[in-house]
């Protein structure tokens, strides 16, 4: 039976929903998505699902085989090692900026967005709120092409992925993420710098982890 969505804002409310149902592993790592079934079973016509698929692929949850269609992109531990990599470099080359010229109403902000992360409950709650830190913390720098690089890091897709609709209750972020904020309201260039490397050496090996657990893909 197709599940009709409103007219209104289409191409965004078929994106959202096939954009969910990856994140929540369904359909799982390598699945091959049917343009035409999608359609069907949304009761939309083929250009909306046409729309979401491609804003899928460009952000790495998809990928295109030519004459083949469209496939779920496994997460596999060669991806997260380059997301990780290239994510550790663009938040140090912000901080090493942002030390100095944030102003202290940014850092307080900070902060806060850091306070919300803490009190998250639900899976939806906590990937907002992680994000709004993270991107904050780069946007410190006040460098609009480097956020728009970091915004757009598949890496931080890849660990909606992995967490599968879980909510990340783990008290070591509350400390890494405590530890970048006081690293910035001291203005403490090496602690802020250590603090970052440690957060995302840990988010690294978590996610490693739990791609070894599932077999070397999730």
């Amino acid at each position: 039976m197709a599940t009709l969505l409103p007219r209104a804002n289409l191409n965004d409310q078929v994106y959202d929903t096939l954009r969910q149902r990856i994140l929540m592993r369904d359909p799982g790592p390598g699945a091959k998505l049917s343009l035409h079934e999608l359609a069907a079973e949304l009761g939309v016509s083929r250009s909306p699902v046409h729309h979401a698929l491609t804003r899928l692929v460009s952000e790495g949850l998809l990928t295109v085989k030519a004459r083949r269609g469209y496939f779920v992109t496994p997460v596999n531990a060669q991806a997260l090692l380059e997301g990780y990599e290239v994510r550790l470099a663009l938040e140090l080359h912000a901080a090493d900026v942002a030390v100095d010229t944030a102003s202290d109403e940014q850092v307080a902000e900070l902060r806060h967005l850091h306070e919300a992360t803490v009190e998250a409950i639900s899976h939806d709650e906590w990937d907002v709120a992680n994000a709004a830190f993270h991107d904050a913390q780069v946007e410190l720098a006040g460098n609009r092409l480097l956020s728009r690089f970091y915004s757009e890091l598949s890496v931080n897709l890849m660990m909606q992925v992995i967490r599968g609709g879980r909510v990340e209750r783990h008290e070591h972020l509350v400390t890494e993420h405590e530890a970048i904020v006081a690293g910035f309201e001291s203005r403490d260039r090496a602690a802020v710098r250590r603090a970052i490397t440690r957060h995302v050496e840990s988010g690294r090996r978590i996610a490693l982890e739990a791609v070894e657990r599932a077999g070397g893909a999730l």
